[in-house]
């Protein structure tokens, strides 16, 4: 098994972030991710959707396992490549939040993939904090 986590500190309230992580919005936020089918716009605990990512048009499902609003969502990730669990927690801050992304990988990854996954995370991360940061200007 692989874990891999990245935490990103972002300008802006829970409330602010949490109204833009909802899996329904993963598309615009996760380069990766191309569409995802199947999200309500308030998911819970065995939610199911598929997911399209990659410029290949790798398909899988995600099943949410654990949904607290506000705190966090954790999901499986089955059906394709890189099968596994994610987690999306926020913890607040003074002044601010601290968004935290861990996927647990069934598989041991290569470096190479692990490189590839981190520095993917990492530039989604900084997508999400833009993201949210530039809604609160608007």
């Amino acid at each position: 098994m692989t874990e891999i986590t990245r935490s990103v500190e972002i300008d802006a309230s829970v409330d602010e972030v949490w109204s833009q992580i909802q899996p329904g919005n993963w598309p615009q936020l996760f380069s990766t991710v191309k569409k995802v089918d199947g999200f309500t716009t308030s998911p819970g605990v065995g939610t199911h959707a598929a997911v399209m990512a990659g410029s290949s048009g790798i398909s899988y499902n995600i099943e949410i396992t654990e949904f607290i609003e506000k705190t966090k969502i954790a999901y499986r990730r089955y059906g394709g490549p890189l099968s596994g669990k994610g987690v999306i927690e926020l913890r607040p801050l003074q002044s601010g939040t601290v968004l935290t992304r861990t996927g647990f990988y069934d598989d041991s990854l290569a470096e190479e993939t692990i490189k590839s996954i981190c520095d993917g995370i990492e530039q989604d991360n900084l997508r999400i904090k833009k993201t949210v940061e530039n809604s609160k200007n608007v």
